[in-house]
């Protein structure tokens, strides 16, 4: 079995110039749990909301130095604010891990598991054609042990 046949081809995007802010309100509005990043036709990356939960959490050497960033939720909604007004490309994960339709849906699995996602592109000649999650690999092999 190949990526394309088990594929979401309704992808939902974002350009590298957007704000955080309007990041969330599209994952928020799609209900989905990533973007791709599109410069014009080109794939430049992922977005999750996995990546905007890192962001908005302290940073390590600021929970060492003071235990109150855990803790104090002004200090988190200051951050959350800041963090809104980011753009994109500032986390998005690039450059993103692509896979292409032809590709068996296990070596796709098994790439995405030693890179640590959970959703990738799928791009044919340079261009998007799809994604596909974990979640899609895993249900189409469940679907083939029940036959």
């Amino acid at each position: 079995m190949k990526i394309g046949e088990i594929m979401t081809r309704e992808v939902h995007t974002i350009g590298p110039d957007n704000t955080l802010k309007e990041c969330a309100d599209v994952l928020k509005k799609n209900r989905v749990n990533g973007l791709v990043v599109m410069e014009g036709d080109k794939v430049v990356g992922v977005i999750t909301k996995a990546d905007i939960f890192k962001a908005i959490l302290p940073r390590y050497p600021d929970i060492i130095e003071e235990e109150r960033y855990m803790s104090d939720l002004e200090y988190i909604e200051e951050r959350v604010h800041k963090l809104f007004e980011m753009k994109v490309r500032d986390i998005m994960g690039a450059p993103p891990i692509t896979v292409n339709s032809d590709m068996p849906v296990v070596k796709a699995g098994s790439t995405m598991i030693l890179r640590r996602v959970k959703q990738v592109p799928v791009v044919d000649k340079e261009k998007l054609v799809g994604i596909v999650t974990l979640t899609d690999i895993i249900n189409n092999l469940t679907e083939k042990i029940k036959k």
